[in-house]
């Protein structure tokens, strides 16, 4: 495990030392061919690491970091790292993010619910910098108080509920609706994934839609159609039903080049503890080997999702972006996934001792996710650019503060539902202590 993770950095090192790499991702064939203070390299790991206090203060911390003196340094202006960072394209925190996902799973497989890999999707929406060129591109979303317009953007997440991990990012304009985003995200599901979702994405058209990837599903199901109604007054708890689409949907299928036909799906009833109730559309027809309670159960662990949200909006505190350009915005949105990522890879070769060790206590406990991030991120460039010794003293120093730094994990957990319409009152920050 530990050479693995060595491993990691080293590759991803030796990718942006790669003279192909740099001509690939950078701006124009004159960015990065002087020899600076600020090479390709290095540009992309102070975007890795997060910026969320000043620039200024950011490039000091990291160059007396890496020259391990204690002296203040003021060796490169904030202006001439945004000029370099303007020459970098985006996308190549996209393909970092997406490169940990796929090494992940290559080589260290991660947690399964009955052999199947565990994924949701959801979306959010994120306020904006407000600058000309984000508002053309994302649209204001509203008016504060002073009369400064807004820009918003939505953003959708495919993650693996059990092992952390973000499979897919995306972020388009807030007029772009979740649902609209799914199609990108089915196109990275396996036959052997089972995705979970809530009730925006519980209709006949991406019910089929996902169907079509041939992986599984458990979505909770709009009660909006006459076969979800029809289910719920017979008073069953579970049931294999086939559904057949209404005229109107039958023609919104079609206009999306989506099969019409009917299908076979279970239903499961669930009664809610506060008079609610919910329909769960599920994929796994076999009653037997998988029973009533293990779908409701299954359900439930969707909201792994939501709380990958609430790292991204509190504990990482995406909404504080670094620029007021597209390009960089971007860039620090994707290298956001990097970091929820890389933590949670970091993470897993501890998770077993955790539990084994939290065995006699009243709760499982798991490794407290803020503190291993202010960990990670800390150390982040040093995991880059040490030698491999000093990389693997860095990584063992990771795990025991891990294992040191846990919180328990408290099964069955309610919170009353919010019913309040969307936008009419702005839910302040919880009270989190910023994780930087």
């Amino acid at each position: 495990m530990e050479k693995f993770h060595a491993k990691l950095f080293q590759s991803i090192n030796e990718l942006l030392l790669n003279s192909n790499v740099i001509d690939f991702y950078r701006d124009n064939d004159k960015a990065f061919v002087r020899n600076r203070k600020l090479p390709f390299q290095k540009v992309v790991h102070i975007i890795l690491q997060l910026l969320k206090s000043s620039v200024k203060s950011e490039l000091k911390t990291l160059f007396s970091t890496l020259n391990s003196t204690d002296e203040v340094v003021n060796w490169v202006t904030d202006s001439a790292f945004c000029k370099a960072r303007q020459k970098l394209k985006h996308s190549i925190f996209i393909d970092l993010y997406k490169a940990v996902v796929s090494l992940f799973y290559s080589c260290i497989k991660g947690e399964h619910w009955f052999g199947h890999r565990l994924l949701a999707v959801d979306g959010s929406c994120i306020n904006l910098p407000s600058s000309d060129e984000l508002r053309m591109h994302f649209g204001t979303h509203h008016i504060n108080s002073i009369g400064t317009e807004i820009p918003q953007a939505r953003v959708s997440y495919m993650y693996d509920v059990l092992n952390s991990i973000t499979i897919d990012a995306q972020i388009e304009s807030y007029k772009i609706g979740e649902q609209e985003m799914l199609s990108s995200h089915l196109n990275l599901l396996d036959k052997n994934d089972l995705l979970t979702a809530d009730s925006n994405y519980g209709h006949f058209r991406f019910i089929k839609e996902i169907a079509s990837s041939e992986a599984g599903y458990c979505i909770r199901l709009s009660q909006s159609s006459n076969f979800i109604k029809s289910f719920l007054a017979s008073g069953e708890k579970d049931a294999v039903l086939e559904w057949h689409p209404s005229y109107g949907t039958k023609t919104n299928c079609l206009a999306n080049n989506i099969d019409p036909s009917p299908f076979t799906i279970r239903l499961v009833r669930v009664d809610l503890s506060d008079d609610e109730v919910e329909v769960l559309g599920v994929s796994l027809l076999d009653q037997d080997g998988y029973d009533y309670q293990s779908i409701i159960e299954l359900y439930n662990l969707r909201w792994g999702v939501e709380e990958e949200f609430k790292k991204t909006m509190q504990r990482l505190q995406i909404e504080f972006f670094s620029s007021f350009k597209l390009n960089g915005l971007l860039q620090d949105f994707f290298a956001n996934i990097f970091m929820q990522n890389i933590v949670s890879v970091l993470i897993e070769p501890v998770k077993g001792e955790i539990t084994e060790a939290s065995k006699s206590l009243k709760y499982a406990r798991k490794a407290n996710w803020t503190s291993a991030l202010t960990d990670v991120r800390k150390r982040l460039v040093l995991l880059f650019m040490r030698g491999k010794d000093q990389v693997d003293r860095i990584l063992i120093s990771l795990w025991e503060s891990f294992k040191t730094n846990t919180e328990p994990i408290r099964p069955g957990r309610k919170f009353r539902r919010d019913k309040r319409k969307k936008g009419a009152g702005r839910k302040a920050f919880m009270q989190y202590k910023p994780a930087m």
